[in-house]
């Protein structure tokens, strides 16, 4: 027994010994790192990390330090890493538009993208994933090709939807999605596999085949259950709304944001009350967008005087966030206004919460800075008050 426990100390101690490589990155302005690719003939592993995202720590100590994961990327790629909020990471995460982390790129030489990785992943699916960077034709860039230049089969366009929602690629999921499921026969999108594919991929409401499904929801329904298909038709609305504002925040794809819209509005017609808080966020957007502050103004005033109007105190609060964003600094007392007439209402403790992060912010920007951390404070004590009652609280606005 004795010589038994010594064997098996002697093998967890060569075990421990054995693990004591790890990812070598090199350090070097991206110009050089994309000449030294291309002298080596080898594509780069960029890992975009930030310092306060757990998962790219926990990336960093569990899988970057094994032994076949390090050998592999060390043998194989050239790997560079940028904190994403500093120095030349910031251009950088514009520049291949990361915007979840942690996110790993695989990129050739002339600085194209032919892989991504986004999120952590135990090492073997890891290295499974990076391998797939190697064999042009299994990428998300190899298989957009295919689908691009015409390969709408099943196959293609499966794989090809599966690769972009691993990209965390949401929106370019729903336009593929869109054009695949468009031009399939309309009465086979109420089938039970491509519900099932329906329910992953399709998430765009200006598709017709989403039109279709809206319009024969309630056959839907009877096959798989009333809720589920609430909850996809719930789901898919509300995201598109948001993406659609954060399209035109960002200035891109205007033109399919502007048909999202379009179509959000025809199919939610003639549902006037449970879709109005849907209706004036896009409506409250495209003034946001255009700058036109006043009629956003105009728009909240009745929203607030609707005594029908679902979401109402949720939707006013977001909006007035958003008028400290993006609005000229005339419009802040009119957005401490909305904040103080939420606080009348008696909201609940998630809206408080709301409220006082609100108006820190609007403190904040008007040179009051006494008052400003006096109502961080207060936001952090109900915070607390949250915790302790073990309730949600929402998350911090940047000021």
């Amino acid at each position: 027994m004795k010589r038994l426990m010594v064997g098996l100390g002697c093998l967890v101690a060569l075990s421990a010994a054995g693990q004591h490589r790890e990812i070598v990155f090199k350090e070097a302005d991206w110009k050089t790192q994309l000449a030294n690719a291309k002298k080596e003939n080898k594509l780069i592993f960029f890992d975009a990390y930030t310092s306060w995202c757990g998962p790219c720590k926990m990336m960093a100590k569990d899988v970057f330090t094994k032994d076949s994961v390090a050998d592999l990327f060390n043998q194989t790629f050239i790997n560079v890493k940028y904190d994403m909020e500093k120095g030349e990471g910031i251009a950088l995460k514009d520049k291949f538009g990361v915007n979840a982390f942690p996110t790993y790129l695989f990129i050739n030489g002339d600085g194209e993208v032919v892989h991504k990785i986004v999120g952590s992943a135990p090492a073997a699916e890891f290295m499974g994933e990076a391998v797939k960077a190697l064999k042009p034709e299994s990428t998300v860039f190899g298989l957009a090709k295919k689908f691009n230049g015409g390969d709408h089969s099943e196959a293609t366009a499966l794989a090809y939807l599966e690769g972009l929602d691993k990209a965390y690629e949401s929106d370019k999921m729903g336009r593929v999605a869109k054009v695949y499921f468009d031009k399939l026969p309309k009465t086979s999108l109420l089938e039970a596999h491509n519900w099932r594919l329906i329910l992953k991929y399709l998430n765009t409401p200006s598709s017709s085949a989403f039109a279709y499904l809206y319009a024969n929801k309630g056959s839907l329904a009877t096959a798989y259950g009333k809720a589920n298909v609430d909850s996809y038709f719930q789901q898919t609305f509300n995201r598109s709304v948001y993406s659609i504002k954060r399209a035109y925040e960002q200035k891109t794809e205007l033109k399919d944001a502007a048909e999202r819209a379009a179509a959000i509005r025809k199919l939610l017609a003639d549902e006037p009350v449970s879709s109005k808080p849907m209706l004036s966020q896009l409506d409250l957007t495209e003034y946001a967008a255009s700058n036109q502050w006043d009629k956003f103004s105009a728009r909240l005033n009745k929203i607030w005087n609707d005594d029908s109007f679902p979401q109402k105190i949720s939707v006013v609060v977001t909006a007035a966030n958003d008028m400290v964003s993006r609005a000229p600094a005339k419009y802040y007392p009119e957005a401490l206004n909305w904040a103080v007439k939420i606080s009348e209402a008696n909201p609940d403790l998630f809206t408080k919460i709301q409220v006082a992060d609100l108006k820190k912010r609007i403190l904040k920007k008007q040179g009051k800075t006494a008052d400003a951390e006096s109502m961080a404070l207060e936001a952090m004590a109900l915070r607390k008050e949250a915790s302790e009652k073990g309730q949600m609280t929402p998350p911090m606005m940047k000021d």
